[in-house]
């Protein structure tokens, strides 16, 4: 089975074919994706790279995440 981003992005690009109870699912997942984000583990740049975008946004290092996976 595809990663979620693969799906969300399948999806995306025939949203026309999607079903909605499909497309439900795919977001419902997404949301915990995003929601559990804090537990994601990223190498020391990336994660400088956050700390200075969470300090700009003025946000929290989770809300961060959850900022630019919705961007």
């Amino acid at each position: 089975m595809p990663d979620m981003p693969t799906l969300l992005e399948d999806a995306a690009d025939r949203i026309a074919d999607i079903s909605r109870a499909d497309l439900q699912i795919m977001l419902r997942r997404a949301a915990l994706l995003v929601r559990n984000s804090g537990s994601i583990a990223l190498d020391d740049d990336t994660e400088e790279a956050l700390r200075n975008v969470s300090s700009e946004l003025m946000l929290t290092r989770e809300d961060a995440i959850r900022y630019i996976v919705r961007e």
